[in-house]
C-alpha cells in the first residue's frame, strides 16, 4: 500500500511545475500548472546566451535570504523586485540552477541575471526568453507554426501587440522561431515559429506596446496617475508607433466629449501652447502655437476641464491646423 501512495505521490509533483508565484501576485498560483504544461509541450529553449527578457507583465527578480546561498536546489529564494515586461537583464552565468520557490516549496530551473540598476538575482527560466530579440504581433492575429512551413500550422494564435522573443539566425522562407507569453490562453509558447509578415522590429513599436500592456494591467482608479504616465510617454516618445490609436483610446476613452459651435477670436498667452488632436490633455500634439498669434475658434466644448490645476474649456480651430487649444492658454478678443 505505501508503495502506490508514493507512486501518485511523485506524478502529482511532477505536474508541479514553475509558474513565478508571488505573495504579491496571487493569481501566478492559479497559472502555475498551465503555465508547466506549455513549456513542456515544446521542445526547451536554447542555452542561455548573452541576455534575456521576461515575456510577461507582472514579473519578479528573485533572491536569498542574506547568507542563505549554498549552491544547492534547497536554497529558498525570496521575490525582491518587480522586472518590467520586455526588461533587458543581463546574464551571470551560462546555465540556469536550481533553487526552491518559497510559496510553493517546489523546485524550479532559474537563470541567474543582472538588471541595468546593478541588482543581481534571478529569473524563472521558463518565463524568459534568451538570445533573442524583441518584437511585436503586428496583426490582428498571428498563427504560429510547429515548424517554418504553412501545412505546420497549430492551433495557437498570438494577439496583436504581444511582445515576443525571436531568433534572427532562425529566419528562413518567411518564417521565423519565437518564445512568447500567449495572454489568451495564458501560457507561454517556445520553440514555435511565427511569418516575419505578421510582427514588427521596429523599436518605437515595441517599447510604446510595453508602455501600452503595463498600463492596460493597473487600476485606472487606485493607479491613476501611474497609469497616466506611462500613456503620456507612450504617446510622446513614440507618436509614429502603430499602436498609436490603440493608446489613445485608453487614455482618452471619452475622447468624444461634447462641443457646440461657436464663433470667437483669441490671443495665445502661453509660450507653451498646442493643437491637439481630441480635446485631452494627453492627446497627441498636432503643432505647437506661437505666443500672441490670433485664432478664431469654430467649437468649444460644452463642459470645462482642468489641466495642470487650471479650469477652462477647450477651443477647436482650423488655422493654423485642425485641432483643439486649452482655454486656458487663450485670451478672448473682444
Amino acid at each position: 500500500m505505501g508503495k502506490y501512495v508514493l507512486f501518485f505521490s511523485a506524478i502529482i509533483g511532477a505536474l508541479l511545475l514553475p509558474a513565478g508565484c508571488s505573495n504579491k501576485e496571487p493569481a501566478e498560483t492559479a497559472a502555475a500548472t498551465a503555465d508547466a504544461r506549455a513549456a513542456a509541450e515544446e521542445p526547451e529553449a536554447p542555452a542561455a546566451a548573452g541576455s534575456g527578457y521576461p515575456l510577461r507583465v507582472g514579473r519578479w527578480l528573485y533572491t536569498f535570504e542574506a547568507g542563505k546561498d549554498t549552491g544547492a536546489e534547497t536554497d529558498v529564494l525570496r521575490a525582491a523586485e518587480p522586472l518590467s515586461l520586455g526588461e533587458k537583464l543581463q546574464l551571470t552565468a551560462a546555465e540556469t540552477r536550481k533553487a526552491t520557490d518559497p510559496y510553493t516549496k517546489a523546485v524550479y530551473d532559474y537563470y541567474q541575471v543582472r538588471r541595468d540598476t546593478g541588482t543581481e538575482g534571478l529569473v524563472f527560466a521558463n518565463q524568459t526568453t534568451v538570445g533573442s530579440v524583441l518584437a511585436v504581433v503586428s496583426d490582428e492575429r498571428a498563427n504560429l507554426y510547429r515548424t517554418p512551413r504553412n501545412i505546420d500550422a497549430s492551433d495557437y494564435i498570438l494577439p496583436r501587440k504581444t511582445v515576443l522573443g525571436v531568433f534572427p539566425e532562425t529566419e528562413r522562407d518567411g518564417f521565423i522561431r519565437m518564445d512568447a507569453y500567449d495572454p489568451v490562453g495564458e501560457v507561454y509558447r517556445r520553440n514555435l515559429f511565427i511569418k516575419t509578415s505578421a510582427i514588427s522590429y521596429n523599436d518605437v513599436d515595441v517599447q510604446s506596446s510595453i508602455l501600452l500592456q503595463t498600463a492596460e494591467t493597473l487600476d485606472p482608479d487606485k493607479e491613476r496617475n501611474r497609469r497616466q504616465a506611462l500613456l503620456d510617454s507612450a504617446l510622446y516618445d513614440y507618436p509614429e508607433s502603430i499602436f498609436a490609436e490603440d493608446i489613445l483610446a485608453l487614455a482618452a476613452p471619452d475622447s468624444a466629449v461634447p462641443a457646440r459651435e461657436t464663433d470667437a477670436l483669441f490671443m495665445v498667452i502661453d509660450d507653451d501652447a498646442h493643437v491637439r488632436e481630441s480635446p485631452d490633455a494627453s492627446s497627441p500634439v498636432v503643432v505647437r502655437l506661437e505666443y500672441a498669434a490670433e485664432l478664431r475658434a469654430v467649437e468649444e466644448t460644452s463642459d470645462e476641464f482642468d489641466v495642470g490645476g487650471r479650469t477652462a474649456r477647450w477651443y477647436r480651430i482650423t488655422e493654423p491646423a485642425d485641432g483643439w487649444v486649452f482655454g486656458a492658454w487663450l485670451e478672448a478678443i473682444q
